[in-house]
């Protein structure tokens, strides 16, 4: 990274501590322990493994129109989540997105944002090594409809993996009603075991803008360009987090190469009882020819989820839970996929509040 950028960051930090008043911290995360199972093809697998995410950092106020933010997320998933990743009927994963898989979902990188943010009244600036684009909503672990859920979206390749970016850096105006963001970064994707940071030049381009009409509800229109190649995504999602009900409704399209576009849609919704968790999620998604069927195909994809909760105590709530995935229009798939092709996570959950 360049030693410019990090110094500036740096600088502005030791700047602000002068006029700052005591540090607030906050975090959040949540822990899977999951035992994946596959009825269908010719060769089923089962696996042990785990899905995981933590984010956290601190706070000042810089007078009374001011503040300053440091914060950092991250995941384990690479210690804990096999090299070739884990099993996911249908799944696939590209290689401009950390693949190839087949079959397979890939682990999150092991450091995905370290960022800092500058603030006064109604303007924000975002700096960071490592950061996440205004592109898209919220990255499915942490969103409010899927944080019950085991299992990425069968939509990660197209709707996901842009998440990640280096020397970002952003300017936006954030008001209660309405927030207008952009920022220049470089579109990183990294292989491997997905520890590495895969850093380069200022390559890319997002901007975003967000409209909350009343409490809970966002909507959100993004676009960008990532890349060299300069391939475009464009990206819708309607977003109610409630106390009760958490529900997404989300689009993407985006470059595929050869004028090709992808498109994904899915909606997302968990109803939270007083001690069960009820998830769903259905997706349609766009795939390229040769990558599970010869021709180019809108595959569609079911996963239903309950979370059973057992214990809740000092802001930690633990469940035990059970996601079943079921997929429509694989007939001709049968010689490799089985009749009805399906897998059954079964996890013990551990997050935050």
């Amino acid at each position: 990274m360049q030693r410019a950028f990090l110094l500036t960051i740096l600088s502005l930090a030791i700047a602000a501590t002068s006029y700052a008043q005591d540090w607030t911290s906050f975090g959040r995360g949540a822990v899977f322990a999951t035992y994946v199972t596959e009825t269908g093809p010719r060769k089923p697998q089962t696996r042990l493994f785990s899905t995981n995410w933590f984010e956290g950092g601190v706070r000042r106020a810089l007078g009374t129109d001011a503040a300053i933010e440091f914060r950092g997320r991250g995941s384990l998933e690479p210690l804990t989540i096999p090299r070739d990743g884990y099993p996911q009927l249908l799944q696939y994963v590209s290689p401009a997105s950390g693949g190839p898989l087949t079959d397979r979902m890939r682990a999150q990188d092991l450091v995905q944002e370290l960022a800092m943010r500058v603030s006064w009244r109604a303007i924000r600036l975002d700096l960071a090594p490592v950061g996440d684009p205004p592109l898209g909503t919220t990255p499915f672990e942490q969103r409010a409809s899927a944080i019950d859920v085991a299992e990425a979206p069968f939509a990660y390749d197209i709707q996901e993996s842009f998440h990640l970016a280096t020397r970002m850096a952003g300017l936006a105006v954030d008001t209660k009603t309405f927030a207008v963001e952009g920022a220049v970064f470089h579109a990183s994707v990294t292989g491997g075991r997905h520890t590495s940071i895969s850093d380069g030049k200022m390559d890319s381009w997002s901007g975003r803008v967000t409209v909350r009409p009343v409490e809970h509800l966002a909507i959100q229109a993004s676009q960008g360009s990532l890349g060299d190649a300069h391939r475009k995504v464009t990206t819708g999602s309607v977003t109610y987090e409630g106390a009760v009900l958490a529900t997404s409704a989300i689009w993407t399209s985006r470059d595929a190469g050869l004028a090709t576009k992808l498109n994904a849609y899915g909606i997302e919704v968990a109803a939270r009882g007083a001690r069960n968790i009820f998830s769903l999620r259905v997706e349609a998604v766009d795939r390229s020819a040769g990558t599970i069927y010869s021709t180019q195909r809108r595959t569609t994809h079911f996963t239903i989820g309950d979370v059973v909760e057992i214990s809740r105590t000092r802001g930690m709530r633990s469940g035990i839970g059970v996601n079943v995935d079921y997929q429509t229009n694989t007939k001709e798939l049968q010689a490799t996929y089985g009749h009805k092709p399906q897998s059954v996570y079964a996890f013990l959950r551990v997050r935050t509040e």
